[in-house]
């Protein structure tokens, strides 16, 4: 399944302040990551949601949701390397 990415505003904003190619290379990186089995939630049905935060092989950390049943990829939050991860919500 294809989805279509939809990026919140602070990761527009980190990625609006990488240089061109550390930019292609991330949105290259998600695209790999998060199509279809790879994203880890190929058994998850349409209406379906899930959610969680990845690593990419550049570096970067991603905290994402997914909506099945309508077909999006939600790109909530980025962290470049350089940056500490927020603690977990408890």
């Amino acid at each position: 399944m294809a989805f279509r990415l939809q990026l919140m505003p602070q990761a527009v904003r980190v990625l609006s302040t990488c240089p061109a190619a550390v930019r292609e290379c991330v949105l290259h990186e998600l695209g790999a990551i998060f199509s279809g089995p790879l994203l880890g939630l190929e058994g998850q049905g349409a209406g379906m949601e899930g959610a969680g935060v990845r690593q990419l092989p550049s570096g970067y950390h991603v905290r994402y949701s997914v909506d099945w049943k309508h077909g999006l990829l939600h790109l909530l939050e980025l962290w470049s390397p350089e940056e500490q991860l927020p603690a977990p919500p408890s």
